[in-house]
Order: C-alpha cells, then sequence, then structure tokens
C-alpha cells in the first residue's frame, strides 16, 4: 500500500470538496472570501504564474488553489466552518488535528527520513476518515445509493477534471484524432474502506487507478464518450450492469 499516494489523494479530494462547496457558497472568486490573508494569495498567484510562464500546468490543474497546502485547507475550513463542512465532518478541534498531522508527515523525504509504522498507519487513520465523511455527506445530499463506493474525482491527461457536484457527464469541447491516447487518473473510496477495481468500458476490470485507452475508428464521432466505473468486491452493486459509480467523458474524435 503507497501511503505517499493515499495522502496525495486525500488532499486533492478535500481540495476538490472544499473547491466545490465554497463555489456553491460564494461564486467562482470564492477564494478570495475564503478567509487566506493577502499575503498567502500573493505566494499563490505568484506560484501559479511561474507555471504559466513554463508552460507545464494544464487547465484544470491551474486553478489557484492547487497550489496551496493542507494549512491552507484547515484556513479555509476554520473560517467557514459553519454549515457545510460542519455537516460534513463534524468536530473542529479534531479536523483541525488531523489536517496539522497530515501536513506534518506530507514530505518526511525533505529530512531523509522514512516513516515508521505507527506513522503510516496514522496518515492510513485520518485519510479514511476524512474521505468516508465526505462519500457520507455526498450520499446524503445526494440522497440515493447509500453504501456504495463513490467516485471522488476523475483527471485525464488533457487538463479536464470531474469532481463532486459536477455533472456525471464531461462535455470537454476537445478534439481527438484517432491513435491519441487518453490517460485517466481516479480517485474513489468505499464506505467500508474496500479495495475497489477501476474501469474504461468496455475494457476489463483492473486494480489500478489509472487508466488508458488508445483511440481507434470505433470513437470517430462528433459525441464521442468514455465511461469511467468502479466497482466493489461485493456481490452486490449500486447499478444492476455491475458497477457501483460511472463519470463520462465526452470528446469529438476524427480520422487520423
Amino acid at each position: 500500500m503507497d501511503v505517499r499516494q493515499i495522502l496525495l489523494d486525500t488532499e486533492s479530494a478535500l481540495r476538490d470538496f472544499v473547491s466545490v462547496i465554497m463555489q456553491q457558497q460564494h461564486g467562482d472568486d470564492w477564494l478570495f472570501q475564503s478567509g487566506l490573508s493577502d499575503d498567502r494569495l500573493a505566494i499563490l498567484q505568484k506560484l501559479q504564474a511561474e507555471f504559466d510562464e513554463k508552460k507545464i500546468s494544464l487547465q484544470e490543474e491551474n486553478q489557484l488553489l492547487n497550489y496551496g497546502n493542507l494549512m491552507d485547507l484547515k484556513t479555509i475550513l476554520t473560517r467557514n466552518w459553519i454549515g457545510d463542512f460542519e455537516l460534513c465532518f463534524g468536530d473542529l478541534q479534531t479536523i483541525e488535528v488531523y489536517l496539522s498531522t497530515l501536513h506534518r508527515y506530507y514530505d518526511s523525504d525533505a529530512n531523509n527520513r522514512s516513516l515508521l509504522t505507527h506513522q503510516k498507519h496514522l496518515i492510513l487513520g485520518i485519510s479514511g476518515f476524512l474521505r468516508n465523511r465526505m462519500v457520507v455527506y455526498r450520499s446524503w445530499k445526494d440522497g440515493d445509493k447509500h453504501g456504495f463506493p463513490r467516485i471522488e474525482s476523475v483527471r485525464d491527461n488533457l487538463g479536464n477534471i470531474w469532481v463532486l457536484g459536477k455533472p456525471k457527464k464531461i462535455k470537454t469541447g476537445l478534439q481527438l484524432r484517432t491513435g491519441d491516447m487518453l490517460e485517466f487518473v481516479v480517485t474513489a473510496i468505499d464506505p467500508e474502506g474496500l479495495d475497489l477495481e477501476y474501469r474504461i468500458f468496455p475494457n476489463k476490470w483492473s486494480t489500478g487507478n489509472v487508466l488508458l485507452m488508445e483511440v481507434n475508428e470505433k470513437h470517430i464521432g462528433s459525441q464521442s464518450i468514455f465511461h469511467i466505473g468502479i466497482k466493489s468486491p461485493r456481490k452486490h452493486h449500486a447499478f444492476p450492469l455491475g458497477y457501483d459509480d460511472r463519470v463520462t467523458f465526452e470528446y469529438e474524435v476524427l480520422p487520423k
């Protein structure tokens, strides 16, 4: 089990969750009303500009909050606690301690230290708690499919991203050619912590959350869709076709 990847996935899931909630409450410019100081926002803007200048960032990946860290998320949660965040996570002091703990172990390699066994278990426990609470909250808001695994986010290699709160179909507006390669990175969680399987339909299920698909002649069309699904090892699933959650990406595909 890659504990560091779990830590990265947890940070990403929390960042996406915070972004959706804050955008719903304050609109697209919510970050400037989030409680982060002007000095901190200026630092994030400087980092964003550096990535823009180097042209190494993709469209969705270059959102300003993506240059923040777990302590920035802690600040936003603290300053905007009453409402959705309190309903989701319950106790503010607990969340503050949890985020400070994860931040402390975020980059232990910088000090040439490997994580000890008890530290790994601590990270796994906190990460599982945070992600489970977000899944439970989302299930409560959706009002259906209780107790089944949920997709938290799907990113493609072209800068498109789906996160909770968005419609399950992403119309990318991008044009592909046969022979192009699509890559999707999926983060998902099971309410009971079971291992999940991932799939681009109609490919086979796999245990890896990075999915590859070469665009071919069968995909040619103005509205070519790619379904990304997950399922648990349970006998029963949320949908009768044998999966528990699914997100769809749409592209235009032209001949080579």
